[in-house]
């Protein structure tokens, strides 16, 4: 039962404070704090406490999975959605996360994986690199019920698989751990309230920040059993982070 309560205040402050920090201070950090592993590392520590490490563990195959498949999602929307407009590209963006991901998991690769992950991320900065560069447009105003959304799902979600995970299993259960809750609503409104331009940034930070994630699953395969659950857990989050704002800094250089 306290785990159940920690669900209900952890993860909705956590989005709330991510959220917050976005709208202060714009689309780019809203971007970089919408790819930290929040949602996933708060999974994997529950699915750790309530079933055990190795289930945990088990898990990670499946999440990298579903990190290949967001960014294969975020690639597809950035590419067809000049062509074909938001509406349609939100559909057939949420096809192709789950066709990526059901692929990737079947092929039972934790290479191909990581692999997939790093191309596509890499395509992603690439192709947004223009807006970057671009002067920054005001701050987009989200409307104020998104927020709240945002908390509400990511409860909802965290304790949907959570509870369902014995039946789900470890790789399905990893492999909802990194649905963008926050990052792909934010997307969606800063494109149509600000442009291509906005969407970019966020776009662009979500895949500079899964490099962290990618960091943070692979943290966690390697020292878990070793260091135990929360100092892996919280050694893999410092890693994400390091490693994400290291890159974005990295990446403003050029």
């Amino acid at each position: 039962m306290t785990a159940f309560y920690l669900k209900l205040c952890i993860t909705p402050m956590l989005m709330l404070g991510i959220s917050l920090a976005g709208n202060r201070w714009g689309t780019r950090l809203a971007g970089l704090l919408s790819g930290l592993p929040v949602t996933s590392a708060l999974v994997m520590l529950f699915l750790s406490l309530e079933q055990g490490p190795g289930f945990a563990l088990g898990a990670v195959p499946g999440a990298l999975a579903g990190l290949t498949a967001v960014q294969a999602t975020y690639l597809f929307y950035v590419m067809v959605t000049p062509r074909v407009g938001v509406p349609v590209g939100c559909i057939s963006s949420l096809v192709v996360y789950g066709a990526t991901a059901l692929l990737v998991s079947q092929a039972c690769s934790l290479a191909l994986s990581i692999l997939m992950t790093l191309l596509l991320l890499t395509s992603i900065i690439v192709v947004t690199a223009k807006y970057s560069r671009a002067t920054a447009a005001p701050l987009v105003q989200v409307p104020r019920w998104v927020i709240p959304m945002r908390m509400v799902t990511a409860t909802l979600l965290l304790l949907a698989i959570t509870a369902s995970a014995q039946w789900l299993g470890p790789v399905a259960s990893g492999m909802l751990a990194p649905i963008p809750v926050i990052a792909w609503p934010l997307a969606v409104f800063a494109h149509v309230q600000g442009g291509a331009q906005e969407m970019g940034r966020i776009v662009r930070g979500n895949a500079i920040g899964a490099a962290g994630v990618l960091g943070f699953y692979l943290a966690l395969k390697l020292s878990m059993v070793q260091w135990g659950v929360l100092p892996a857990i919280t050694a893999a989050v410092v890693l994400a982070v390091v490693v994400t704002f290291t890159l974005a800094k990295a990446l403003d250089r050029r």
